[in-house]
């Protein structure tokens, strides 16, 4: 698929790799719709990013626990663009929860985020795909999905049956859509990770670096533009940390 005149959707876009998507998106000629929940200045600073690239951009808010708003986000999308031709599941919740004061609200609230609501989105829009006779869907799972985080565990499930959902869409909407994952390790250290944390994860990859957006997004176009004869299929971007 050549991406020049496409529309694609990408969720949790206004910040970090889902930004990074968006704009190497724009980059190869796309117009972006630019997902959001409540990251509204940064959506409006990626739209006006895109614009400067000579690409349409629409900021579109949606709370992805919520199955109503997920179906509207996919109608608006249509609605602003036309079509749809590429979805990016990016956007997740990610944070600490140890196994001693994990709540069944916690439980449900990473499940309907990083894998409720993209699997909504995936089904609207990729059955309106098959009808147009092509399309491509990209999940972003992680490293977590692999190899499970004993802090993080209703995380990590979430993008483990992320990824088995990626495979299962695979062969639900083949031959038109090709759904694929992505399944990157650390990426953007925050700035609350000290100077010795950093310099265990660098060591506990074989690269010897943290991973940069732009790894992830020229993932993302590979599977996009450089070939229409990969699906089902997880990639791992980690420098080498799952395998060590």
């Amino acid at each position: 698929m050549d991406l020049c005149g496409r529309t694609a959707l990408v969720t949790g876009a206004a910040r970090r790799v889902g930004r990074g998507i968006a704009l190497a998106m724009a980059g190869r000629g796309a117009d972006v719709v630019i997902h959001y929940k409540s990251s509204a200045s940064e959506a409006h600073e990626t739209v006006e990013a895109v614009e400067r690239i000579g690409r349409r951009a629409f900021a579109i808010q949606a709370d992805l626990a919520e199955p109503d708003q997920v179906e509207a986000l996919a109608d608006n999308a249509v609605q602003a663009c036309g079509k749809v031709d590429v979805l990016v599941n990016s956007a997740a919740i990610f944070r600490m929860t140890p196994l001693e004061s994990l709540t069944v609200q916690d439980w449900e609230q990473f499940l309907r985020v990083n894998l409720t609501g993209p699997f909504l989105l995936a089904r609207r829009l990729g059955l309106l795909m098959r009808q147009q006779g092509a399309g491509k869907i990209i999940n972003i799972a992680d490293v977590a999905g692999i190899k499970p985080w004993a802090d993080f565990l209703p995380y990590s499930v979430s993008k483990g049956m992320l990824i088995t959902m990626t495979q299962g869409l695979a062969k639900a909407l083949a031959p038109e859509v090709q759904v694929n994952a992505v399944v990157p390790g650390t990426v953007l250290l925050s700035e609350d990770y000290g100077e010795k944390e950093r310099e265990s994860i660098v060591k506990g990859t074989l690269l010897k670096r943290i991973g940069d957006p732009i790894d992830i997004a020229k993932t993302v176009l590979f599977l996009v533009e450089g070939s229409d004869f990969i699906t089902g299929q997880v990639v791992v971007v980690d420098g080498g940390q799952s395998i060590r």
